[in-house]
């Protein structure tokens, strides 16, 4: 394998990309870099991290700068090529896309409008609250209290399905946060997280989402084992089962905009 082949772009990568633009390194990391376009967040990474919505992995990751220039030349049907200064990636990968379980979906979840939940089944109402407990606190790049209520996000979308998409989007959107958190988030209220989640909610057993499990702890500082947390309370909301979150930190410092791991 060649070190410019591309592995796979997650979906909300491939959303960005499709369209020719001009984007900027704004992180760098040791297997990863963000890369900041007018259509949003894009997350280069070496195959050693996970699969996830925002991430383009590729087998050999190039040397980047803060600051560098960085362009796509996409389509709508599939992105051609990501240029750097001395490097290039091709975008013909396959998208990837986290897989959510089957079955029929329960009624809508509630809307908001402004701070206030119009009346509806709890779960995403109670999820407004979370979020106004959680949201930007903790450490970490995506900060830890962002990563609770990510997976917290991600288990309300999986039980109440697409029609729920609303107020969920609405609850990630309310959060003042990092870059990269808020990006994640509003994935997360669409159903796609990083790889190791889905295989979480997906599990056809108690040893699957066991293994699953461990791989989320192994994601990061403390994201992995964050949005285990998130996972679990979120998923005993949505099934009325009362299940308690770990409490985190004060909101993130200004130095923290731009931390030293990947989410």
């Amino acid at each position: 394998m060649g070190p410019a082949t591309t592995l796979d772009v997650g979906l909300g990568a491939r959303e960005v990309l499709s369209t020719p633009a001009e984007g900027r390194v704004v992180g760098t990391y040791r297997v990863a870099a963000y890369l900041r376009f007018p259509a949003g967040l894009v997350a280069l990474t070496s195959g050693l991290a996970p699969r996830g919505p925002l991430h383009l992995r590729v087998a050999g990751l190039p040397a980047l700068r803060p600051g560098e220039r960085v362009t796509t030349d996409g389509t709508a049907l599939y992105g051609t090529t990501l240029h750097g200064t001395r490097w290039s990636r091709s975008l013909a990968a396959p998208t990837w896309t986290g897989a959510l379980p089957g079955g029929p979906h329960t009624p809508p979840g509630g809307r908001t409008r402004g701070r206030t939940c119009v009346p509806a089944p709890g779960p995403v109402c109670e999820l407004g609250e979370w979020a106004a407990r959680l949201g930007g606190r903790g450490p970490g790049l995506t900060p830890e209290g962002d990563d609770v209520l990510a997976g917290m996000l991600l288990a309300v979308r999986a039980a109440r399905g697409p029609a729920a998409e609303p107020g969920l989007r609405a609850v990630a959107a309310s959060v003042r946060t990092t870059e990269p958190a808020a990006a994640f988030l509003a994935w997360a209220a669409r159903g796609q997280c990083i790889e190791p989640a889905h295989d979480w909610l997906t599990a056809a057993d108690g040893a699957a989402r066991l293994r699953a499990e461990r791989r989320l702890r192994a994601v990061g500082a403390s994201s992995g084992a964050a949005l285990v947390r998130g996972l679990r309370t979120g998923a005993g909301q949505a099934s009325g089962t009362d299940i308690q979150t770990a409490r985190v930190g004060p909101g993130p410092e200004p130095d923290q905009l731009w931390g030293r791991s990947v989410g």
